[in-house]
């Protein structure tokens, strides 16, 4: 790994190194693969206002505002900002940003191994890694899916990310379901196999969601 530091007094890197080498190997494990060096330029701005500004230097013009961390595919970057040593109640703490680089390491390591698949697969994969859902499926169904409009399968697939409710939740829940029904081992060929990612997504938030509401024995759902 090459780091590209926008403050050359920072000592950052040191802590992002810390955190991928440290947990690196459980990425590898979920994907049942050795561990192979990493190719990641990882890029360190010195702000989040840095960050967005940077990335949409570099030429990528797309990102929100309220990006906070980001990995690349066109240039397999891990790009990420320093927090605060005193942050305050509206910024991230070092702590609560690790689990972030954690994630854009996923990220990072599902694209060296599997190359580009869709960002609901990427991201759902994620989230099913960090930790964000440790309270569970159920919980998740009993305090937001199942009290709001189920988003329709396009905007999923489409435009994740660029509507009001959130695009993680729905992408947890179907990557769940997937590796729930089809087993570990034939998800991850799944990931190896771009035209059977595309019959299997017929209908998928809809199909996981039913599933759990079965499983959990939750019919309250709605429909738009």
């Amino acid at each position: 790994m090459k780091y590209i530091i926008q403050n050359s007094n920072s000592t950052y890197d040191r802590d992002i190194d810390t955190i991928i080498n440290g947990r690196k190997n459980e990425i590898f494990s979920f994907f049942n693969s050795e561990e192979i060096n990493l190719p990641f330029n990882v890029y360190i701005y010195d702000s989040i206002e840095d960050l967005v500004s940077g990335i949409r230097e570099r030429g990528f013009k797309n990102d929100p505002d309220y990006m906070c961390a980001c990995h690349k595919d066109e240039d397999n970057s891990l790009n990420f900002f320093e927090p605060k040593d005193n942050p305050n109640d509206n910024e991230w703490s070092k702590n609560e940003y690790s689990n972030v680089v954690f994630h854009e390491l996923v990220h990072g390591i599902q694209y060296t191994l599997f190359g580009t698949t869709p960002e609901w697969l990427n991201e759902g994969i994620a989230k099913y890694l960090d930790g964000t859902y440790s309270k569970g499926i159920k919980w998740l169904l009993e305090n937001y899916i199942n009290n709001n409009p189920i988003p329709n399968q396009f905007e999923i697939e489409n435009e994740f990310g660029m509507h009001e409710y959130d695009s993680y939740d729905y992408a947890y829940l179907m990557v769940s379901f997937l590796i729930e029904t089809m087993g570990k081992d034939n998800f991850l060929l799944l990931l190896k196999n771009k035209e059977q990612i595309e019959s299997i997504k017929t209908n998928l938030l809809i199909k996981s969601i039913d599933y759990y509401n079965m499983k959990y024995k939750l019919n309250n759902f709605k429909e738009d």
